[in-house]
């Protein structure tokens, strides 16, 4: 199970669930949000054949990602035992703070530096009587 886009909270996004490698061609995919069944915003693809003759299909979920958020993938066919689940966590990736940081710094210590000689060139100036009163 994956994500179509780039996660961002409050954004609209697709989560695909992809079933490979089962036959015969019948078979039931289910989503929940936070453990509560999910079925708005949910499509399937046509079952397709593989080259193995076994069989692939794709279910797709709108969803709008909150923080903290789960979702699971659910498939029920007759080869398995029982439903085969996968899990997806809302996870946002923090943007890094580091170049912008360095930059920020950077930019501090060049003003300061700045300022500090034009401190002392001009009280240079002034001691040496270049500059009237």
């Amino acid at each position: 199970m994956y994500v179509h886009d780039e996660v961002r909270l409050g954004s609209e996004n697709t989560l695909i669930c992809y079933v490979t490698g089962f036959y015969p061609p019948r078979l039931t995919v289910k989503w929940t949000r936070n453990n509560n069944n999910v079925t708005q915003g949910v499509r399937s693809s046509q079952i397709h054949i593989n080259n193995d003759g076994t069989f692939n299909q794709f279910s797709t979920l709108k969803i709008t990602p909150q923080e903290g958020d789960m979702y699971t993938c659910s498939v029920e066919h007759s080869a398995l035992e029982g439903p085969m689940t996968r899990y997806w966590d809302v996870q946002v990736s923090e943007p890094s703070l580091g170049p912008s940081v360095f930059c920020g710094v950077g930019v501090t210590l060049g003003l300061l530096g700045v300022a500090t000689g034009t401190f002392f060139f001009v009280k240079g100036k002034e001691s040496a009587g270049i500059i009237p009163h």
